[in-house]
Parts: C-alpha cells; sequence; structure tokens
C-alpha cells in the first residue's frame, strides 16, 4: 500500500475510526519518533516563530546549554 492511498483511505474513516488507527500508529513509534513528530507539530501550529527559536528550544530541552557567568560580557569570545 502507497502512502498515497493510506492517506485516502485514513481520510476516509469516521474520525473516531481515524484516532484510533493513528493512536495505534503512535504508541507503536520510539521516543525519538514521537519527540520528532511532537516538535514538527510544534512548528506547525506556530509557523509565526523562527526556527532559530525553535532549534534554542530544543537544545534547551536536550540539555545542551551553556551557563553564562558575568565575565562572558567583560571579555566576549572572538
Amino acid at each position: 500500500m502507497t502512502t498515497t492511498v493510506l492517506g485516502r483511505e485514513l481520510k476516509a474513516l469516521p474520525e473516531t475510526e481515524r484516532a484510533k488507527v493513528i493512536g495505534a500508529a503512535l504508541r507503536e513509534m520510539s521516543p525519538d519518533n514521537l519527540k520528532a513528530i511532537e516538535r514538527e507539530l510544534r512548528r506547525l501550529a506556530h509557523p509565526e516563530v523562527p526556527e532559530a527559536v525553535w532549534v534554542g528550544f530544543e537544545e534547551a530541552e536536550d540539555g545542551n546549554s551553556v551557563e553564562i557567568k558575568d565575565e562572558h560580557f567583560a571579555r566576549p569570545p572572538r
């Protein structure tokens, strides 16, 4: 079955049945894939937010941050 056929059949289902199919598919996904989908949905829900902002949020969520100290402002890196 192609994605085109699958998409067409999914759209043809009543909403409650569609929700069951999508829910079952989501339960089968890995945590990393679920995180990627959630992040993409955030972008789609808020297209006005620049990509750089999303990257910053996601780096913070993943624990990739840099501590900024007062001395960094006295002598900024080059």
